[in-house]
């Protein structure tokens, strides 16, 4: 695909943030910038959340030209039997920042951010675990029970205090949501 010559990977991994993982946040903004400036001749084939994502972030004559590409495909060659462009291309972009990730977490002084203040999400600290030695495996399976042990805290009291009526919780589920399953927006399939 001509997307190589396009790939952009952002701006580097910030680990000095809190409240979010920073992998769903990098590849989230990758995923913005990148269909903001889309180029029919890289998006041939789209997946259903990627197609709806091009109609409300590329730019209105970009998604036309895209969709426009689309359908002079004939039945045959259908998208919904092939891979997504979109999913494909995001796939290296994580593929890249676990490795961006795991560089950083090699420095000194990255694994004490790690214990104290990450908010790695489920399904990238479950992939980074195979891309780490077995002492920041460790680190980041601490970081993950912290994060889980905390949700759970808040959860309890919103579960206890939703039966008596109060509910306001601002983002908790939210968080916890992301915490689970990755921030909202975001697909990356292989």
């Amino acid at each position: 695909m001509a997307q190589e010559n396009r790939a952009r990977s952002g701006k580097p991994l910030d680990i000095s943030q809190k409240g979010a993982c920073p992998i769903c946040t990098s590849l989230k903004a990758v995923q913005s910038d990148y269909i903001g400036s889309l180029d029919r001749r890289v998006a041939q084939r789209l997946c259903n959340f990627h197609t709806w994502l091009v109609a409300k972030l590329a730019d209105a004559g970009a998604a036309a030209d895209v969709f426009l590409s689309m359908l002079e495909r004939p039945l045959e060659e259908d998208s919904g039997h092939k891979k997504c462009d979109l999913c494909a291309w995001m796939h290296q972009q994580e593929q890249r920042k676990f490795e961006e990730l795991a560089q950083k977490l090699s420095q000194p002084t990255h694994p004490e951010w790690l214990r104290q203040h990450a908010e790695l999400c489920v399904p990238h600290a479950r992939k980074m675990l195979g891309r780490v030695p077995k002492e920041l495996q460790a680190v980041i399976t601490l970081a993950v029970q912290r994060q889980a042990a905390e949700l759970k805290g808040r959860l309890t009291t919103l579960s206890r205090d939703a039966r008596t009526g109060k509910t306001i919780h601002p983002g908790l589920l939210g968080r916890a949501a992301e915490y689970l399953v990755a921030m909202r927006g975001l697909v990356v399939k292989p």
